[in-house]
């Protein structure tokens, strides 16, 4: 399909005053603003509640109006060197999952208590899978989810490491410089190992496939490996845009969608989900486009051109919203989006 990305420039310079605001000190000003909060971190909405970690404390919040549930506060003077707690937490129906440069914190819901600690300094984010958390440690770390003892671990001969991916009966992982992609079963045995060749994203599973976003030339241009989840072989690849380092392919019904980077700008990619084909395509007003939100009639994604972007399932421009810093990783409710810059999370209507 022809891109769309010509066409979509045009509407947006013609609805570039619709929902706008800005951000001063109590940030932006619009009518799509439901409430805004002075918290910085990665969203995260389940089961009626909304996370954020900024910096020391994780905040649990109430998606209607922003008001504070729970949280739990960290020091800094408890540690023998700088606590790093990062923003990318993970939830399953019990707990919550907070990883760090010291080890993985798991936190009761709903109140917020600690659950258990593994000490092992943390490279990245952690995936949950069938009662199992996956954390990249010295090692790949298999944590029992309730009781947080360490199943197994696993040798993965590499430093940078992206999230996994986890399944009921398995998880993948890449090494991001090196572009190999890993799967394990539960077990911990080894189940195929494919290289990419290229510096490699988070990998995402669905279904039966694994999608593995590659940049061949950081900045200028990447690839897109759709592999069988049963033994990495290639079911396709395509050529993209360089993804968005830290992001990961978003799969939902027959799409596939990728946040990239550029010299130029940022573009949103949609694929169809068979073969790869592009669908449409969108490109910003500055270098990137960060990992989109999909829901059933619409994909929503923040960029470093201080925006927030709306559009149809079709690539329909719909909406954008003007916040005078760059909107990193955005997550739908069913009736509000909720996204953070560089100074506040904030709720906006759908």
């Amino acid at each position: 399909m022809v891109s769309r990305r010509t066409t979509l420039q045009a509407v947006g310079s013609v609805f570039a005053g619709v929902g706008a605001g800005c951000i001063g000190s109590s940030g932006p000003s619009s009518d799509r603003i439901r409430w805004r909060r002075s918290i910085r971190g990665t969203p995260l909405l389940d089961g009626g509640v909304l996370y954020a970690m900024d910096r020391l404390t994780l905040y649990a919040l109430s998606p209607a109006d922003g008001g504070t549930q729970w949280t739990a506060e960290y020091s800094e003077s408890e540690f023998d060197r700088r606590l790093c707690l990062r923003s990318d937490i993970a939830v399953d129906d019990g707990r919550v999952y907070v990883p760090g440069c010291d080890g993985l914190r798991a936190l009761r819901r709903p109140g917020g208590e600690r659950a258990w600690f593994v000490g092992s300094p943390l490279r990245g984010g952690v995936a949950v899978g069938d009662g199992r958390v996956y954390a990249n440690a010295d090692d790949l770390l298999a944590v029992d989810a309730e009781a947080g003892t360490v199943d197994w671990r696993v040798d993965t001969g590499g430093e940078r490491l992206t999230t996994p991916a986890a399944t009921a009966d398995g998880v993948v992982f890449t090494n991001r410089v090196d572009g190999v992609v890993t799967a394990f079963d539960t077990d911990g045995e080894r189940r195929w190992r494919y290289r990419t060749d290229a510096e490699t994203r988070s990998p995402t599973v669905e279904g039966e496939t694994v999608y593995v976003a590659t940049s061949t030339e950081p900045g200028r241009a990447g690839r897109l490996i759709a592999l069988n989840r049963a033994d990495g072989s290639v079911r396709w690849a395509v050529d993209t845009p360089s993804p968005k380092r830290g992001t990961r392919p978003v799969v939902d019904g027959d799409a596939v969608y990728l946040g990239c980077s550029g010299r130029d700008h940022g573009t949103l990619v949609a694929l169809d989900r068979s073969d790869g084909a592009e669908r449409w395509s969108y490109a910003d007003e500055n270098s990137t486009v960060y990992q989109p939100a999909v829901t059933d009639d619409a994909v929503y994604a923040g960029s470093n051109d201080d925006r927030i972007y709306a559009f149809s399932r079709a690539g329909e421009h719909r909406w954008q919203l003007e916040t005078n810093s760059t909107v990193g990783t955005v997550v739908a409710g069913d009736d509000a989006l909720y996204a953070a810059n560089n100074e506040r999370l904030f709720a906006i209507e759908r």
